[in-house]
């Protein structure tokens, strides 16, 4: 089994985008948390892709560091672990929108409906997948989610 290309957190499947840095807060920030801007530090204690969604964790960071991040954008793909709280990731999850679940996770059939979501390209359910995470890994990319106005 190789599953050393099987870990936590959302990792490119494609060249990113140019890294960024920024303070972390006081919180350990691993690579591929998601990170969130609060109080102008970045922090990985979300579990929504709120407005304040920033990017990407691209390296390790220590409390109150400077943490190196990919800033969010739509068209890099992600693969990620689906959380243990939903159902094994599947065909028919593909062009779905979903939320986080934890900051290194999404949660399938949680569709936000506002702000930014991650849409399902693809999916992972081989063998050494679910070896490594037993729900799966989505490939997918964020998307900007905005509520349509109705006419008045």
């Amino acid at each position: 089994m190789n599953l050393e290309r099987y870990t936590l957190g959302f990792i490119p499947v494609d060249a990113p985008p140019a890294r960024r840095r920024a303070t972390a807060a006081a919180v350990t920030i691993v690579k591929g948390d998601a990170l969130f801007w609060t109080s102008g530090t970045l922090t990985n204690a979300g579990v929504t892709f709120a407005a304040t969604f920033a990017g990407i964790a691209a390296a390790d960071c220590t409390s109150g560091g400077t943490v190196e991040y990919y800033p969010v954008d739509t068209l890099t793909q992600y693969k990620v672990p689906v959380a243990a709280n939903t159902v094994l990731v599947a065909v028919t999850h593909i062009g779905t929108n979903n939320d986080l679940s934890t900051c290194a996770s999404i949660a399938v059939n949680d569709d936000p409906t506002e702000g930014f979501a991650f849409q399902i390209d693809d999916i992972d359910i081989t063998a050494d997948a679910i070896a490594a995470n037993t729900y799966g890994y989505a490939i997918g990319h964020f998307r900007v989610i905005a509520t349509q106005a109705g006419n008045s």
